[in-house]
């Protein structure tokens, strides 16, 4: 669960402390020279515009001495071309089913902006983590992505990213890439500096009441209506061996969606997990799209009709694309008369429009007791860097959060 838009008002530089829990366990970086102060040592690059900023080219670093500078090729240009422009760094034997974490930070200048109205048209960079099923070469297998830099990014600051994908059956390299991707004639160049890519400790277990959470084949376990179908391409599920894609009916009238039933008591509290995507891939949704994703747990009495109900939107317009996101909806004590409990994804078109989203791993529970301490918590916490950082009248602080629940933040001068 992200919380954000902290309004502070301090200068200088920022320190903030959440009052929860234990700090999570140090990550070890796998990255040989994470900042560039020795150029691209440790990296491969391809294409043909990938650089070094440092104090004679740019001058933009986050830290240290250099940091990368990445930006298209114009190859073909006047007509557009597809190009790709990036490094990586490879490691052989991830252990399946652990988590990699491949974060950062990147930098747009306003010197040298990316245009564009819609993501997937323009000029981008994405921050990628790939499986393979060979040491070498080999085909990919698993992936997940998310954009660092494009027309809507904010110039002249540094800007936190970080992206996770889980180790597929079959894999014998993982790759940490950064990717300038340009399909169309146009300027702008992305910086990255201070990066990270390790492995994060297991997740506790959970009992999960869903009947096939993960999407392992088919659909077996949900009641589907409308528009909603198996989906066992690489990069369109987030664990093997698939997902589920959901697109519109292309009639008001009716959504698409799933749902499992189960049986609840008055008074019961529930939790409903779910990861979304919507990608350039395929069928994106972005710009003035108006299709909306719900996430929702609805109680029903006996008769079956609909009592009670928490709901959270998963993917709209302004949702990332290319990665995938994890949403918690947890539920009000049920209300009297209740005896049955769904959770569900909506896909809600209001004017028939095109666009689609792909869901995976899904987790659905009840909370057990009355403290948070008892939510069963499938995600763990995360603090991010605020941005801007020194800043003046305020900032923004990122933070995840297994479960609601009241945080403090200290904030101190320098001195």
């Amino acid at each position: 669960m992200r919380y954000h838009n902290v309004r502070l008002w301090a200068v200088l530089a920022v320190i903030a402390a959440l009052a929860i829990g234990s700090p999570a366990a140090a990550v070890t970086n796998l990255l040989t020279n994470p900042g560039f102060e020795t150029g691209y040592t440790g990296w491969f690059t391809f294409g043909p515009n990938v650089l070094i900023s440092n104090a004679g080219n740019d001058n933009i670093m986050r830290s240290g001495t250099g940091a990368s500078k990445i930006y298209g090729g114009f190859p073909m240009c006047p007509v557009p071309s597809f190009n790709v422009s990036g490094c990586g760094q490879a490691f052989t034997s991830p252990t399946v089913g652990r988590l990699y974490e491949f974060k950062g930070y990147s930098y747009v200048s306003s010197a040298d902006v990316i245009p564009g109205t819609e993501v997937c048209a323009y000029n981008r960079m994405i921050a990628k983590i790939v499986f393979f099923n060979a040491a070498s070469g080999g085909a990919e297998i698993g992936s997940n992505e998310i954009v660092i830099g494009d027309f809507d990014t904010p110039t002249d600051q540094w800007i936190p990213f970080n992206v996770t994908a889980i180790v597929p059956t079959g894999a014998l390299r993982v790759e940490a890439l950064l990717l300038y991707l340009q399909p169309a004639c146009d300027g702008g160049a992305v910086f990255a500096d201070d990066l990270s890519f390790g492995i994060l400790p297991p997740l506790p277990t959970v009992t999960n009441q869903l009947v096939n959470g993960n999407f392992n084949g088919n659909l077996t376990g949900w009641t589907v209506f409308g528009n909603v179908y198996y989906d066992a391409r690489y990069w369109a599920r987030r664990t093997p061996a698939g997902s589920a894609k959901m697109y519109s009916t292309f009639n008001p009238a009716f959504n698409s969606g799933m749902y499992q039933e189960f049986a609840a008591a008055p008074a019961s509290r529930h939790r409903f997990d779910v990861f979304v995507m919507t990608t350039c891939f395929e069928s994106p949704i972005q710009g003035t799209n108006t299709n909306t994703v719900l996430a929702r747990v609805v109680y029903l009495d006996a008769a079956l009709n609909e009592i009670g109900s928490k709901e959270a939107t998963v993917v709209d317009n302004t949702a990332p694309l290319g990665t995938w996101r994890e949403f918690t909806v947890i539920t009000d004590p049920a209300p009297a008369g209740t005896a049955h409990v769904r959770p569900y994804v909506l896909f809600i078109s209001p004017n028939s429009e095109g666009g689609a989203i792909w869901v995976d791993d899904a987790y659905f529970g009840a909370v057990v007791g009355t403290g948070v301490g008892d939510t069963p918590a499938p995600i763990t916490l995360s603090v991010y860097p605020n941005v801007p950082n020194p800043f003046g009248q305020n900032t923004r602080i990122d933070f995840d959060l297994a479960y609601p629940d009241n945080v403090e933040v200290s904030v101190y001068d320098v001195a």
